[in-house]
């Protein structure tokens, strides 16, 4: 099984008290960092241990990068386990039903997907879609200023929007690459297991709505910013589930 090394100064926000105790493990999606939970992250009690993928990845290719490969590197390098609960927006819910896969943690996936079909993508060949996000003809002022005027005019998610794609233009495009390739390369095994909660918007223009039950919220693929209000409730439900003195 290949590995990667981790980059160091991932940790953004970890008040751990003691390592058995639950911790809520917040992974962002492609693009994304800690502000895309900035408008539920105070809602949330206990733990909180606040990932990035830019800073966990490194800035050179990695072709045998795949989201298994990734999700066990997190599992060793943070002790993820089974008491543990992991919130994961797009990517990162990705990410996170892969480790669940691997330890049995509850997880809760936002905007995000169990079959790959659901992302969508303008082809389904991956290396073409590594090409055009190396060299630019994907992540462009054009292709910007074209999705926000057919999908983002007007709507409250515009500047998260402009901001994600904004950082997908100008960060290390290897750092791109190798998210994407979390989203496309394929993996080892199989899923077994499902989310405890997904929460996803009908008019979500990256990842189409899911087919299993869903809690659904209103806005976009960016509901978890632009409607916080509908979005930390169940997963408090879920919380106080898994732990009724939270």
């Amino acid at each position: 099984m290949p590995s990667i090394t981790l980059r160091p100064n991932i940790l953004l926000r970890f008040k751990l008290l003691n390592i058995h105790h639950m911790r809520i493990i917040l992974i962002p999606g492609l693009g994304e960092d800690e502000f895309i939970f900035g408008k539920i992250q105070d809602n949330l009690p206990g733990e909180i241990l606040l990932l990035s993928l830019w800073k966990l990845l490194p800035n050179k290719n990695v072709t045998s990068l795949n989201v298994v490969v990734f999700a066990r590197e997190l599992i060793a390098q943070f002790q993820i386990s089974k008491t543990d609960l992991i919130i994961g927006h797009s990517t990162g819910g990705w990410v996170a039903i892969h480790i669940k896969n691997s330890v049995g943690c509850p997880i809760v996936q936002i905007a995000s997907w169990t079959d790959g079909s659901k992302v969508i993508v303008p082809t389904a060949n991956r290396h073409l879609i590594y090409f055009a996000a190396k060299t630019g003809l994907f992540f462009n002022d054009y292709v910007l200023r074209r999705t926000i005027k057919k999908y983002y005019r007007n709507k409250p998610s515009k500047e998260i929007f402009k901001e994600v794609f904004t950082r997908l233009m100008k960060g290390n495009s290897a750092n791109v690459v190798n998210q994407l390739r979390l989203i496309f390369n394929p993996y080892p095994g199989e899923l077994s297991v499902q989310p405890d909660l997904r929460i996803h918007a009908k008019k979500d223009r990256v990842v189409r709505f899911p087919s299993e039950p869903t809690h659904q919220v209103e806005g976009d693929h960016f509901s978890l910013y632009t409607y916080p209000e509908q979005v930390y409730p169940p997963i408090l439900s879920l919380i106080n589930s898994i732990l009724p003195s939270t």
